[in-house]
């Protein structure tokens, strides 16, 4: 019972911390966005949106799935401190070489592809949020379930950063400070999460074996796969708008994107609080509870965001405009399954050792995602039809895991209970 105690505990300040550090990820987003479309304009807008989705491509390839597979090894041996020092020291050094891979393949593209070229200082500027994720080990923190001291950093640098878009960005062409700054508050944090590494867990830094380095990237493999497909896709779409429509309605698809993606960010919170401690416990009936419970403040949020959306939108960015709110509307319809998703893919699926499941499900919603708006694209240039492919991916998704769950029958055994 004592033991139960401390870990609903270490619950709540988890899920107080990371409703605290997603809440700043949401509001600070939506202080400095209306601000950047009014001086920056629709268009250019754009054109720093769709730099950054190109750039988010490495971002993912720097994460490799660790915020999955090595925060999964590091629930399961936290007390042991040499095994926690082995999993940090391998996986910074493949994500060090990760970074270098990245930093080689993005200065091909500059040099290769004239548009890219004409804008390499904006690249490469946004490029600066790859190395701030090189260096903060955020699966350590979630690992360890101490998860207040990602609050701690995340919410100071962002607000700190926050404030100077306002200092900085004064003008059309001040739009290089947005990457720039971004890039600076991502840096500045990764470099104080490494410090507060050694100092509060006296993690040490080893050279470990090849095996263990080749191990590492095995078992993250199936998980980089899977958020490969989940965010890798997500960008996708971010890019082709931009090569088939233009920075203007890139600008418009995402300034409806943010505010859906924000929203969405209510089952990550449930999401990675409870993956670590649903790995641990298998509390199913818990969980469920907490399921049921967030499905429903869910709906009470979404339906009058959706209502609303022209009061919403001219309230955040100062817009009126119907391409705006028609992808507004067309995205926010299908929030709902995402929500579900995300609540009964990695908590519950791999949680349960169903990890090749969690990833499938991704994997083959994602394919079914790239083929639609690639085929959308190309066929019917509709950004109305390219903008409902959110609404797919969340609703094929949500498919996937309830058939994966009955499958192997996870809850069904346990109601019992």
């Amino acid at each position: 019972m004592k033991q139960i105690s401390k870990d609903k505990k270490r619950l709540i300040s988890n899920l107080f911390s990371l409703t605290a550090l997603r809440g700043a990820n949401m509001l600070l987003p939506l202080i400095t966005l209306p601000y950047i479309v009014r001086v920056l304009g629709v268009e250019t807008f754009g054109l720093v949106s769709f730099s950054l989705s190109i750039v988010m491509y490495f971002d993912i390839l720097i994460s490799f799935g660790f915020e999955l597979s090595a925060t999964r090894e590091i629930s399961m041996h936290r007390e042991d401190n040499k095994k926690v020092s082995e999993i940090f020291s391998s996986v910074m050094i493949i994500k060090g070489l990760l970074f270098l891979v990245s930093t080689s393949i993005l200065t091909i593209l500059v040099f290769t592809i004239d548009s890219f070229r004409e804008n390499a200082i904006l690249y490469y500027a946004t490029f600066g949020i790859v190395f701030g994720n090189f260096l903060f080990p955020l699966w350590l923190f979630q690992g360890m379930e101490r998860m207040k001291y990602i609050t701690y950093i995340n919410v100071s640098s962002r607000v700190i950063f926050t404030l100077l878009i306002f200092v900085f960005v004064k003008e059309e062409q001040d739009y290089i400070f947005v990457p720039l700054l971004n890039s600076l508050g991502a840096i500045s944090g990764g470099i104080y999460a490494l410090w507060l590494v050694f100092r509060i867990f006296s993690i040490k830094f080893t050279i470990p074996s090849r095996e263990k380095i080749i191990s590492q990237i095995k078992s993250s493999k199936p998980f980089f796969l899977s958020r490969v497909a989940n965010r890798g896709s997500q960008y996708y779409a971010t890019t082709i708008i931009g090569l088939f429509f233009g920075n203007i309605v890139v600008g418009y698809y995402t300034m409806a994107a943010k505010l859906y993606f924000a929203f969405m960010s209510l089952g990550g919170i449930v999401s990675q609080t409870f993956y670590p401690y649903m790995s641990r416990t298998k509390n199913i009936i818990f969980y469920k509870k907490v399921l049921y419970i967030t499905i429903g403040i869910s709906i009470a949020i979404l339906i009058p965001v959706i209502y609303f959306n022209e009061l919403l939108l001219n309230f955040v960015y100062g817009v009126q405009n119907e391409m705006l709110s028609n992808i507004f509307i067309i995205i926010f319809s299908g929030a709902i399954f995402g929500i579900v998703s995300a609540l009964v893919g990695f908590p519950i699926l791999a949680a349960f050792g169903e990890i090749k499941y969690a990833n499938n499900s991704l994997i083959y919603t994602s394919i079914i995602y790239v083929i639609y708006i690639t085929l959308i694209a190309l066929f019917f240039k509709n950004i109305y039809f390219v903008a409902f492919s959110l609404f797919i991916s969340a609703f094929v998704g949500l498919m996937f895991r309830l058939y994966y769950i009955n499958r192997v029958k996870i809850f069904r055994p346990l109601e019992t209970v």
